[in-house]
């Protein structure tokens, strides 16, 4: 158990907070604990569904952080690791003002969980949490891992498997630590560079062509070695879709390869360092040359 856990606390976070509550819904004084159920009422009484409420039901807050902490330690074993450091993300970070295309997880609309500032101070008075500030608590877990061998990632955030290192997601226990190498986690990479992340708000070829990555496609990523040819190979599969997007849309002889070459290159000039988890400080992603 010589191991050190890097515990994704964003997640924790999250997690918690929605678990250690319930939403109910209010219509006409009366509460309805499911919305099909206060939806079928206003339909029998002719109310307007929009006078429905939805109203939360927390937990005690003492119940709460109990739970925090049995998932902490929870988490900390099955990395089988002798001590923990629990990372949460502050209020800035470069991704925000570098998206151009569309808004940074400007998707994400959803109130936070009742108990998340009572949550959060937990984490970083007893759980002793470093903010991350200028980027994500994401990136920290990815440079620490590379910085030292027996740093293990613990989440259940896929987009960690594109650093190479020990990882534990808890959500797979019997799975355990596993190692992602070299070469699997920059083919997880640019991999994502096919498909975005619809969580964060981050376009992939679908959103920015009109071509979805279709598994053939990123069969020819799989097929790659190194970031050279991984990149080479999403590179092509952008200007191929983005050829067939200016057929679609111009008449014939208005659009020329040199355009599709700086549009794919300023696509994924974007995208690339959104989705990239730094691998050292102040790291900005940029396309691999020989």
């Amino acid at each position: 158990m010589s191991n050190v856990a890097l515990i994704d606390g964003d997640v924790i976070l999250y997690a918690v907070g929605f678990a250690s509550q319930e939403t109910f819904h209010l219509v006409d004084g009366k509460t309805f604990e499911d919305k099909p159920d206060a939806v079928h009422y206003c339909e029998r009484y002719g109310i307007d569904e929009a006078d429905i409420e939805p109203a939360i039901r927390p937990e005690p807050i003492d119940h709460c952080l109990a739970t925090v902490k049995k998932m902490l330690d929870r988490i900390q074993k099955g990395a089988e690791a002798s001590t923990r450091i629990v990372l949460l993300s502050g209020d800035t970070n470069f991704r925000t003002e570098w998206a151009k295309t569309q808004p940074y997880k400007g998707n994400r609309n959803q109130d936070k969980p009742f108990h998340y500032q009572n949550i959060r101070d937990y984490l970083i008075t007893v759980g002793r949490a470093v903010i991350v500030e200028g980027e994500e608590a994401d990136d920290q877990l990815s440079i620490r891992c590379m910085a030292r061998d027996n740093h293990v990632i613990c989440t259940v955030d896929k987009d960690l498997d594109n650093t190479p290192g020990l990882h534990y997601n808890w959500n797979k226990p019997d799975k355990g630590v596993y190692d992602v190498g070299p070469v699997e986690a920059d083919r997880n990479f640019y991999l994502q560079l096919l498909s975005g992340d619809s969580t964060d708000n981050i376009p992939g070829l679908f959103k920015l062509t009109g071509t979805r990555a279709s598994p053939k496609k990123k069969d020819a990523v799989r097929e790659c070695t190194t970031p050279e040819e991984m990149y080479r190979a999403v590179f092509d599969i952008y200007m191929d879709a983005l050829l067939v997007k200016y057929e679609d849309e111009h008449t014939e002889g208005s659009y020329t390869v040199g355009y599709a070459v700086a549009q794919a290159t300023e696509m994924l000039k974007e995208i690339g360092p959104l989705l990239w988890m730094r691998r050292e400080e102040g790291e900005i992603w940029t396309p691999p040359t020989k």
